[in-house]
Parts: C-alpha cells; structure tokens; sequence
C-alpha cells in the first residue's frame, strides 16, 4: 500500500523508463545492424567496381594481343596473298570466336588459351609460307640457270648447225665439177669432115665449145647434163624453141639453153665438145657463150665475128 499514491503514478514512470531504454537499445541494435550492412555493401560495391576495372583491363590486353596477332598475320598475308588458301579461314574464323568472348566477357583463361592457340596457328603458317618462299626462291634462282643453260645449248646449237651448213656448203662446193681450158671458135666443115675455124660471120657454120672437166674425187659419178647458153650480139639466146624442153633450171631460175650434151663422169679429168648449128647466117659481133651442169656454172667464155 506503501508503492502506490494517487493513481499509482510512480510505478507507471518506472515501466516508461524501461520502455524508452528498450526502445533506444533497439535502436541502436537497427543502426549498428544497418551500419554494418552499409559499410558492407560499400565493400562490396567497391570490390566489384575494382574487379570490373581488373576485369576490363584484362580484356583490353587481350583485345590488344588478338589486334597484334591479326595486325601480324595481316601483314604477312598482303605480302604473300597468292600463296594463302585453306588457312586463312580457319584463322579469321578462331579470332572471330576470340573477338566475340572478349564482347561477351568471358572467363579469362578460355579466352588466353584460345588467343595463344591463333598465335601459334598464325606462327605456324607463316614459317610454312615463308619456307614456301624460300623453295620457290630456290626454284626461280634454277629456273634462270636452267633458261640460262637452254640459251646456251640453244646458241651452240645455233652455232654448230651454222657451222655444218657452212661445212654442208664447202663440202658440195668442193664436190662440184669445175671446167678449165674452155674454148669457142666459129667453123666451117670441109671436105671429109675436117674442121676449119674461120672469124667471118657468113663463113661460120658451126659454133664449137670445147671445155675439159677437172678431177674430183668426191664429186658424185654418174652421167652429168651440160648446159650451154650462146647469147648473140643483140643479147639474144641462140636456142632452137622456147618450150620448156629446152630449158633447165639454175638458182631457182628457169632458163633456155642453147644445146645440152651429156657426159659420163668418173671422178676422172674429161674433155668435152659441144656443136651449135646454125639456124640462120650468125651476124657479126661478139658471142657470149655459158656453161651450166645440174645446178651450178661451169664457166664462160667467148668467140667473136666480123
């Protein structure tokens, strides 16, 4: 009865009280709580702000070392373009996919692996292109020793086939037969067919053409057609028609001949006589007589008239 007065109001203060320092405690117990959450999430907050810089950092590295090896390779592949083919498309495709997890942020490691998986591909093709190189280096340097070598055989070739048609020709040439001693006079045939040379043109009745053959060795055997043209004074060919069975051809041109007589060479010296007939009375002046075989003259000479 002594702990109440009027209304009990001291008891009441006392409850209050405790109410208030609960309160307060509770208080504190929130603030500390929440304090601790703050500080934390700061924490947090700045440990993910420091990882993503990290994290950034290392995907610029590897953004770096992916943009050196493609600079790289790049490089090599506009130097020898030519020679690139299957590669070149497994390599732009790895560092599609390494260009693509570096965007994605992807785990560190599989994006090194994968990086230093181009670099060695890359390092690998280049030595192979640049040993390719090397071998068609090597091939080129031998081609032009060998076209070298070729235009050498060639001009000695060139020089040896020059050097048989020169021989080829000294050898037909030495082969050819040669005339000596040839001599034309105009005669008259007198009784018992003995011979009279005369230099007046009304006399004349035949032209004789006498010529020796010299002895060669190697010239072909067998029988030989000679040929001999007797040019009148206006320059005109004594001959008996223009048909073709009286011409014969020399260097390439067909020419009329006077008259042909044959021989039978033996390698032997031979003398020979040819006759013209006349066809009209000769006129006077100087005849020019030629003396051909099968493609080659033998030689030339003269009788004049008055």
């Amino acid at each position: 009865m002594g702990t109440t007065n009027e209304g009990g109001q001291p008891g009441y203060d006392r409850r209050n009280e405790k109410i208030y320092k609960g309160t307060i405690l509770a208080l504190v117990v929130v603030i500390a709580i929440v304090s601790f959450f703050l500080i934390t999430s700061r924490k947090s907050l700045k440990e993910a702000q420091s990882l993503r810089a990290f994290t950034e950092e290392l995907n610029l590295e590897l953004q770096w070392e992916l943009d050196s090896v493609l600079a790289d390779y790049n490089q090599f592949k506009l130097e020898y373009d030519s020679i690139l083919v299957d590669k070149d498309s497994i390599i732009q495709e790895s560092a599609r996919e390494i260009q693509q997890l570096i965007a994605r942020q992807a785990d560190y490691n599989r994006i090194r692996r994968q990086l230093n998986g181009l670099r060695e591909v890359t390092q690998n093709y280049v030595k192979e292109i640049d040993s390719l190189v090397t071998v068609n280096q090597v091939l080129r340097a031998e081609n032009v020793q060998i076209r070298e070598e070729i235009q050498q055989v060639r001009a000695r070739t060139t020089e040896l086939a020059q050097d048989k048609e020169v021989l080829e020709e000294k050898v037909e040439l030495a082969a050819t037969l040669r005339a000596y001693q040839l001599d034309a006079a105009a005669i008259r045939v007198r009784g018992g067919g003995r011979e009279e040379e005369t230099d007046r043109a009304r006399r004349a009745e035949q032209i004789r053409i006498c010529f020796s053959l010299a002895e060669n060795p190697i010239a072909p055997q067998g029988n030989r057609n000679i040929y001999a043209r007797i040019a009148a004074p206006n320059g005109d060919i004594l001959r008996i028609s223009d048909d073709d069975a009286y011409a014969f051809v020399h260097e390439a041109d067909t020419l009329q001949y006077s008259l042909r007589g044959a021989v039978d060479y033996r390698n032997q010296e031979l003398t020979k006589c040819l006759y013209w007939e006349r066809l009209a009375e000769f006129e006077p002046g100087l005849y020019l007589i030629s003396l051909y075989t099968d493609g080659f003259k033998l030689g030339e000479t003269s009788v004049a008239l008055r």
